[in-house]
């Protein structure tokens, strides 16, 4: 297996990390910068619709440049399964997508090259699973374990892949974010696969309710390189950067 596309499995995870359990609907915007020069390289938009309680039903997300232009859409349901959403995912530059078309039993993920297209049923198992932005609510509901010192293994299915692997998550710090509690979240495959790929690096706030940071690799494409952005740094919130101004309308949205 190719070792960008191997890569480019865990990047689903940072695609739409995020939020509070506060509203019907909002709209939260994460900025994603290089993790070395810390240039600016695409802006999140994730548009929440959420039932009385507070959980997720579903999700538009948009990728756009620095000037407001859209460079990929997803769509994710999660009403019948928290940690593995029903998804697509277009990036139109690069003719590509990705999803998975069923979740109720054997989970059919996709992926579309150009003209070709590979279509896969997967089994499930036994234990923790995940796929794409479930695995953010699975690291938001397993926080009480981490907050202890327990390691939370899980498989995450990967559709880009049309397959999964093993992770492994666990507690390696305490910061603070406005003032407010935050912990430190390390997770790397549970696997041989760690000696090559880089782990993430996630901030939450004590209480669960929202990610803060995320740093890994991303899993959108530059187009300079037509391979991932292989390390980002994404904060959720806070002000639009000074060198994207075309995303401050963006930011403005209710």
């Amino acid at each position: 297996m190719e070792l960008v596309n191997q890569i480019r499995l865990i990047a689903a995870a940072s695609a739409a990390l995020i939020a509070h359990d506060l509203c019907l609907a909002e709209t939260v915007i994460g900025y994603a910068r290089d993790a070395g020069s810390q240039r600016f390289l695409y802006a999140e938009v994730h548009e929440f619709n959420r039932a009385p309680d507070g959980k997720v039903l579903t999700v538009q997300s948009r990728y756009v440049d620095d000037q407001g232009r859209e460079v990929a859409r997803k769509s994710l349901d999660y009403r019948s399964n928290r940690y593995i959403p029903v998804y697509r995912m277009d990036v139109p530059a690069q003719r590509y997508a990705e999803g998975i078309r069923n979740n109720t039993g054997p989970v059919v993920v996709f992926k579309r090259d150009g003209e070709r297209e590979e279509v896969k049923s997967l089994a499930r198992e036994s234990g923790l699973e995940a796929a794409d932005s479930g695995f953010n609510h699975l690291l938001m509901d397993q926080l009480p374990r981490l907050l202890k010192g327990e390691t939370v293994n899980f498989r995450l299915i990967v559709a880009g892949q049309t397959d999964s692997f093993r992770f492994r998550a666990r507690q390696v710090g305490e910061t603070t974010f406005e003032q407010t509690p935050a912990v430190k979240l390390r997770v790397e495959p549970d696997s041989l696969l760690r000696l090559v790929v880089d782990p993430l690096e996630l901030v939450y706030d004590r209480e669960g309710t929202r990610l803060i940071s995320y740093r890994g690799v991303s899993n959108i494409i530059d187009p300079r390189t037509d391979q991932v952005y292989k390390q980002v740094v994404i904060t959720y919130g806070g002000p639009v950067p000074p060198e994207a101004r075309g995303l401050q309308r963006l930011a403005a949205t209710p």
